[in-house]
């Protein structure tokens, strides 16, 4: 049995973006056959089914965010690099909604182990705001007493509300204002 080659990075972005639009639920094989253009056969033996699909382009979509967010938040002022994360998270918002939230605030209450994977998303996310925020304190850009849990749920509670926000109202020039009004917000520099 021959096995189909074929670019698998291409594949998991064009169902990202067909997840993106329209839902795990509302996205149909025939939609992901013609946005991938892989065979019906292709996808299954790939990825098994359409759930095999989202997971695997869920991971890609991590990986790739993850990534992408480690570099913006590499600065040598830890709260510029913040600022250019969350920058670019606008940016992203603003050409969709978010694949993690999309399938979090769809999929989570009924299957678990998305729910878990979800979980590991943002316990991911958590872990460097926090590290971002204590690099930030350590260099006096926060102040000594600057409780770092606390302001790591922050961060991420207007994290999500920036997301979903976006996808109302995509307004640069007022998304802007609430990232400025967010970073004074984290008390003195």
């Amino acid at each position: 049995m021959r096995i189909a080659e074929f670019d698998r990075d291409h594949v998991l972005r064009s169902a990202m973006t067909a997840f993106r639009a329209k839902g795990y639920a509302k996205t149909t094989m025939q939609e992901l056959v013609a946005a991938t253009g892989l065979h019906p056969g292709s996808l299954y033996a790939a990825f098994g089914n359409k759930r095999g699909l989202l997971l695997a382009t869920v991971d890609h979509y991590v990986q790739e965010k993850g990534v992408e967010r480690r570099h913006r938040l590499e600065s040598a002022s830890p709260l510029a690099g913040l600022h250019a994360y969350l920058n670019q998270l606008v940016d992203d918002a603003l050409q969709g909604s978010c694949l993690v939230t999309r399938t979090l605030m769809e999929l989570a209450e009924q299957d678990e182990e998305i729910y878990l994977r979800c979980k590991v998303i943002y316990g991911e996310l958590e872990q460097d705001l926090a590290a971002q925020l204590q690099r930030a304190r350590e260099q006096g850009e926060l102040a000594d007493d600057s409780d770092i849990p606390t302001l790591t749920a922050f961060l991420q509670v207007n994290i999500q509300g920036i997301i979903t926000f976006a996808q109302c109202r995509p307004d640069r020039a007022l998304l802007d204002g609430v990232i400025n009004q967010l970073m004074a917000s984290l008390g003195p520099r």
